[in-house]
Formats: C-alpha cells, structure tokens, sequence
C-alpha cells in the first residue's frame, strides 16, 4: 500500500484532517477514534499504522425470495484513507464468506476466529 506515493499521501489523511467542526464525516472525528488514541498512544503518535473496521452481514446469493440460502462475506475497510475512497471496492479487503445455507448465527465467532487471530498477530508486531 505504501508502495505507490499517492496511495501512502491518502493512507496518512487521518493523521492531519480530523473535522474541526464536531461533525462526524470520517471514524477519525468519532469518539471511539479519540478513545483509541487515548488508550493506545504509541499507536496513535504513528500515521502509518492502518486502522481497520470489520463488517458483515448476510445476503442470498441466489436472489430468490422462496429460497432460504444466505452468504456472509466479511469485510475489512481500511479507515486511514479519506472518505471518497476508503467505500470503494478497490479499497475493501474481503476476508472471508461464510457459506450458508443458514445464517451463522452464533456460530460467527468460530468463522471469524482465523482472522482475528491474524489481525491480532498483526497487531503485535
């Protein structure tokens, strides 16, 4: 990612465009981002490091209402970038997909486990 120099420019956006008008465009003007960087300073004091938010949620692949068959893909979306590009499709990592036929239900967190264990890895480093 920090190969191409307009790609790293965007990757360290967050750093320096917080909202200065309390309006919420981006995660970096959440609360949850400054509660971040309060509990994780050495983290935060680096813009190069990728904050990452993870998301899934069912669909049938089939579109078709009379059957019963749902997918699960989960996402991670690299919130550094600006707000025009980190909901781009180049931009959003598919991790995973859950095959049906039933929603996961609470079953997600054996599915998710590998990746969060990677991610955690990551993490450490």
């Amino acid at each position: 990612m920090f190969r191409s120099e307009e790609m790293a420019k965007d990757l360290r956006w967050h750093y320096s465009n917080k909202s200065d008008d309390g309006k919420l465009r981006h995660p970096v003007d959440s609360v949850t981002w400054d509660q971040m960087n309060e509990r994780y300073p050495a983290f935060a004091a680096e813009e190069r490091n990728v904050r990452l938010g993870l998301s899934t949620d069912g669909f049938n692949p089939f579109n078709m209402k009379n059957t019963k068959y749902s997918c699960w893909p989960v996402l991670l979306v690299n919130y550094n970038l600006p707000p025009d590009l980190c909901m781009k499709k180049e931009n959003i990592m598919l991790t995973l997909l859950i095959p049906g036929p039933k929603q996961p239900g609470n079953s997600l967190d054996v599915y998710l486990e590998p990746l969060i264990e990677d991610l955690d890895h990551l993490w450490k480093i």
